[in-house]
């Protein structure tokens, strides 16, 4: 086995970069740093490694971490997180670039060191690709001081525009409970999210119509009503999501029969549950199913004599589309 030799000048620190298959790979991170050329270079087997960075994506987020090997054994680590891993990726090469720079980090990088004989050479590939997975931290003793000046990439509101994600879109289903036959019911809605958090919102206009036969002709029925969802968890990750939801309907609903119409309060709470699949990085396709508990339980007459009632509970099921990052 060869030794890194001590070549005509000091050799380039060693990085061991490990990223996900959504960021960038190592030269291209590296090509991120100015002078990388002659300032690191990807480590290889039996390298001493003086610096290591991780970029994982999951759940809707980047977490990435620089950390040193430092000439007593501990290591110093900063962690990042965001939206996107090209972020990450982007203030992780400013804080590595930082302190490869004596002038500007006030601390030399140390040279690097050949592995003792006594000790194992540690195998390291130029990079690994890693899967999109939570990121447990090493083991590690008490970190030294900070690199780099500490920065918040949630400070500032571009990094906070950045966390926040919108979604627009449109579906369509069935609706009964309010009609002795299916009703269509269909709706535009807005979503909004953090990437921080798994709560979501959703704020949609609602439609539906059907129409119910009677032996004193049919009853046409109408909807209107803005819907207003919350969503506290999600399960799943980048490709595709479940989320229970709460729900509360308000608006307005009809019934005619025989050229005669009556108007009533629609006002519902209701529960959902969602679920998505990513076409692409902005399309998402997604199907719900749902109940609704009307406040008020409407009743259809004609003159004295009632044609039916509205059951307790109606349920609704759609199919949707939507456009949009969250």
């Amino acid at each position: 086995m060869t030794t890194p030799a001590a070549a005509d000048g000091p050799v380039a620190p060693a990085v061991w970069y490990r990223a996900s298959a959504e960021c960038p790979t190592g030269p291209e991170f590296l090509g991120k740093i100015a002078d990388s050329a002659t300032r690191a270079r990807l480590a290889q087997a039996g390298d001493h490694i003086e610096f290591v960075v991780t970029l994982v994506t999951g759940n809707g987020e980047t977490v990435g971490r620089l950390e040193r090997q430092t000439q007593g054994g501990t290591v110093a680590i900063r962690e990042l997180r965001d939206a996107t891993c090209v972020q990450v990726a982007d203030a992780l090469a400013l804080s590595l670039g930082l302190a490869l720079d004596p002038a500007r980090s006030g601390s030399e990088a140390p040279p690097a060191q050949p592995t003792p004989a006594n000790e194992p050479a540690a195998a390291a590939a130029p990079e690994s690709r890693l899967p999109s997975a939570p990121l447990s931290p090493p083991p590690v003793a008490a970190p030294e001081a900070p690199l780099v000046a500490p920065m918040r990439q949630t400070d500032g509101p571009r990094a906070s525009a950045a966390r926040r994600g919108f979604a627009f879109g449109v579906d369509a289903g069935v609706l009964t409970g309010l009609a002795t036959q299916t009703m269509f019911r269909g709706s535009a809605f807005v979503d909004m999210a953090r990437a921080t958090s798994q709560l979501s919102w959703r704020f949609a206009f609602v439609g539906a119509r059907g129409e119910s036969p009677t032996p004193l002709g049919s009853v046409g029925r109408w909807l209107l009503a803005g819907r207003g969802e919350l969503c506290p968890w999600r399960w799943g990750g980048a490709a595709w999501g479940l989320s229970p939801c709460a729900a509360f309907e308000l608006g307005a609903t009809s019934a005619s029969v025989a050229g005669q119409s009556d108007h009533a309060l629609w006002a519902t709470p209701g529960v959902a549950l969602r679920a998505s699949v990513a076409v692409s990085r902005a399309l998402r396709l997604e199907v719900a199913a749902g109940a609704l508990l009307p406040l008020v339980r409407g009743q259809v007459f004609y003159g004295a004599q009632q044609l039916y009632e509205d059951e307790i509970i109606a349920l609704n099921a759609e199919l949707g589309i939507s456009f949009g990052q969250l």
